[in-house]
């Protein structure tokens, strides 16, 4: 759709400026009147059109845009500003396409009698049922302003989780990626030569030097057979992950791994808490807010926990009580809750049991990552070192015979 700047008025001596979309001028000013303001210039925006396709294709939104868009919003609104005009406001100053698209349809569902959480959920791949949920109780409850830096505070957080764990896995990723490459040169292009030169002489090779030899002499000829059968094994994982019955299974599994299930269970933990708590504080009942926040923990095996916990606490049992029959809580989260509960304080509890977590999984992370690192290395030097024997010793013997 067309891109219209525009200057109005709304009262003695205030102009305004921004964007809109619209189908033409007449449209645009329309629009315009409807939300209070008197047009005095509208032209047309030059759009490479090229380059805007090729943004809204790769364009994507991300934590940090929806995070950004909230803390935006939150202050546009806690100014005094009515929330259609600030909607306004951001879609004309925001970069991402997509996300600007998302914004423009916000403002055009609200204009058209939409309440803001019905408009947000109406964009349900974009916004989570956490955000739709609090937006509703803030509506309902008339403190929008403060439900809006709740939900800057909730996004920022989980951002800034994810992006200490990103970080710290950043190193130890590339590190492998190259080391997997670098040996596939290796065994594949570079070795062959060497065993083509030892065959040539007639004399007993050291056993590691044949089998380092025929796997390089399979390497060469089916080098595309064994990046085939990795490639279509992943496919077949990812497939089957992504199933119901594999998704549960592998969440399951998961967690009894080492180290990686104890950071995979205390990030869910964390996540657990700072929803629940965060929609409690909010005003949202109990039992909706156990639903949602089942649907926003991505281990299945750990959701479906919450949602018998939300069944148990529906027939009259207590969530402490019922968190007792589940076997993916620990004692500290049940003995949490036993206290917020009788204290009447479970939102504040959480959300603290939530902060606990965090710093757990932040050490478990950079402990892991201490000790990974200087481990890929040894693994890796010990592959290399072996290679590079297994080609040096019949040099050492073809160079004994000489002598």
């Amino acid at each position: 759709m067309p891109r219209y700047r525009y200057q109005a008025k709304r009262g003695p001596g205030e102009t305004h400026a921004g964007v809109l979309d619209g189908e033409n001028e007449r449209a645009v000013a329309a629009r315009l009147r409807d939300m209070g303001f008197i047009p005095i210039v509208i032209e047309h925006c030059p759009d490479d059109k090229s380059e805007h396709r090729f943004q809204s294709v790769f364009a994507r939104i991300r934590l940090k845009d929806k995070n950004l868009f909230f803390r935006q919003l939150a202050n546009l609104f806690e100014s005094g500003m009515p929330l259609v005009r600030a909607l306004n406001t951001l879609e004309a100053q925001t970069r991402n396409p997509k996300m600007r698209a998302v914004i423009a349809q916000l403002r055009d569902d609200i204009q058209q009698g939409a309440s803001f959480a019905e408009a947000l959920e109406r964009q349900s791949n974009v916004f989570s049922p956490v955000q739709c949920s609090l937006v509703r109780a803030g509506e309902t409850g008339g403190m929008l302003d403060e439900v809006l830096w709740r939900i800057v505070d909730f996004g920022e957080r989980e951002d800034d989780v994810r992006g200490k764990a990103l970080a710290a896995m950043t190193y130890p990723a590339f590190l492998l990626v190259a080391a997997t490459i670098a040996l596939f040169i290796l065994i594949t292009f570079v070795f062959p030569k060497f065993t083509k030169v030892f065959e040539d002489f007639d004399v007993n090779l050291p056993w590691i030097t044949w089998v380092v030899m025929g796997i390089c002499r399979f390497m060469e000829q089916f080098w595309w057979l064994v990046l085939l059968t990795i490639a279509l094994c992943a496919a077949i994982a990812v497939r089957f992950i992504r199933s119901e019955n594999g998704k549960k299974l592998f969440d399951t599994r998961i967690l009894t791994i080492p180290v990686i299930g104890t950071v995979v269970h205390r990030y869910q933990m964390a996540q657990f808490a700072r929803v629940f708590g965060t929609l409690l504080d909010n005003g949202v009942p109990v039992l909706s807010a156990l639903e949602i926040t089942a649907s926003t923990l991505s281990n299945k095996a750990i959701s479906e926990e919450v949602l018998r916990i939300r069944e148990l606490v529906s027939k009259g049992e207590s969530i402490h009580d019922a968190l007792q029959l589940c076997r993916h809580f620990p004692p500290m989260v049940i003995s949490m809750f036993a206290v917020g509960e009788e204290s009447g304080r479970l939102g504040a509890v959480t959300k603290r049991m939530a902060d606990a977590y965090d710093n757990e999984v932040d050490r478990t992370v950079r402990t892991l990552t201490a000790l990974l690192e200087p481990t890929m290395i040894l693994v890796i030097g010990s592959v290399v070192g072996i290679l590079v024997i297994a080609m040096l010793l019949p040099m050492l013997t073809l160079s004994a015979n000489v002598s």
